[in-house]
């Protein structure tokens, strides 16, 4: 029963970490985020399956790329497709697949926001749309 309980636990609190950083919300920029570390991460895909990244502060502000660099893949199964990232607009990452990606493969993403080095994320495709929000995390 105490197994029981501390996996219950462990499950819901899991879920409310997640939701208490926004991962439940679009970005400031439209995209998923998550947090790595002490900072979060925005990902959206464009039309080519292009990602496009943003690493922002605790406040979901200041997208920054100084002393920041980002290593990212798609995986499926045993398949690893690499992608090269580079700055974009002077405050994001673009990066793209050196080959076409299954759009059901997981992006896993190393990012270092000002030299604090994050853990791995996980993107999952497809992406979930978002729930209609007006406000999402413009209010952070």
């Amino acid at each position: 029963m105490k197994l029981f309980s501390l996996a219950c636990f462990l499950i819901l609190n899991t879920a409310t970490f997640a939701w208490a950083h926004g991962e439940d919300k679009p970005g400031p920029h439209g995209g998923h985020v998550q947090m790595p570390g002490g900072f979060h991460t925005e990902l959206m895909l464009d039309e080519k399956q292009d990602a496009h990244i943003f690493l922002l502060d605790m406040e979901f502000k200041n997208p920054t790329v100084k002393d920041s660099k980002i290593e990212m893949k798609a995986v499926a199964g045993k398949k690893e497709v690499p992608f090269t990232c580079s700055v974009m607009g002077g405050n994001h990452f673009h990066c793209v697949a050196s080959q076409k990606y299954s759009k059901k493969a997981e992006l896993r993403i190393k990012a270092t926001r000002e030299n604090a080095v994050g853990n791995e994320v996980t993107y999952k495709l497809p992406l979930k749309e978002f729930k209609e929000n007006k406000d999402a995390h413009s209010g952070h």
